[in-house]
Formats: structure tokens, sequence, C-alpha cells
């Protein structure tokens, strides 16, 4: 898994127009990614909207261990409304990819409101 995740990060760089200078957020001051372009966080939005993908909590260590942390303290909640910007650590997968690897319980609390969580340039 590790090394799916490091040729995924090294794909989105290597994808045309998605490197940017932006912050990528869930909603408010909670942040997936930085270095994201317009048109990088409007193509996630579009296709988390239509369910072909799905953002998935990950523990900070699986970013740790590539080396690509963001430097901000970590979500705890990703509902939450906080007063600062804070990072939620997600990875991307398919909803197959949910449905096969999660139980039912935790796979509704991911899911739950996500239409609300389109991630949008700050």
């Amino acid at each position: 898994m590790r090394q799916a995740i490091l040729d995924l990060i090294e794909r989105c760089q290597r994808i045309e127009g998605f490197a940017g200078k932006h912050s990528c957020p869930l909603n408010g001051q909670v942040v997936l990614w930085e270095g994201v372009s317009d048109a990088g966080i409007e193509a996630l939005g579009r296709l988390q909207t239509r369910g072909q993908i799905a953002f998935v909590a990950r523990s900070p260590l699986v970013y740790l261990t590539d080396g690509q942390m963001l430097r901000l303290p970590i979500a705890k909640r990703r509902n939450h409304t906080y007063k600062r910007p804070l990072w939620y650590p997600v990875t991307l997968s398919t909803p197959a990819q949910v449905a096969a690897h999660t139980a039912p319980l935790r796979q509704s609390r991911r899911t739950q409101g996500t239409p609300n969580h389109v991630p949008r340039c700050a």
C-alpha cells in the first residue's frame, strides 16, 4: 500500500495542471492537501460529487513514511468548525474499494454528509 500511495503522489505531480499554489480544503479550515491548482481542486470536487472517488481518513503516519506531511496541526474531526487551519489526512479511493475494505458502520460515518464536503479553493 505504501508504494501505491507513493506512486499516486508521483503521478499527481506529473498530471498536467494538477500541481499549484492552493490548499484543497474539505470545509472551512480543514485542509486535505496543499500544492494543488484550481483545476485540480475542481476536478476532485466533481469526481467526489459524482460518486467516482471517496476521501478516506488515514493516519498521518501514512504520510510521515512518505515524507509528505503538511506543516499543520492535525484535525481530529472532519465536520468540526475550527478557528485555524488544520490538516485532515486522507487518501483517495473508489467507492468499490471503500465498500470492500470497510465495516458498514465505519463506512456510513465516512460517507455521512459527503455532498456538503466538496473541495473548493482557499
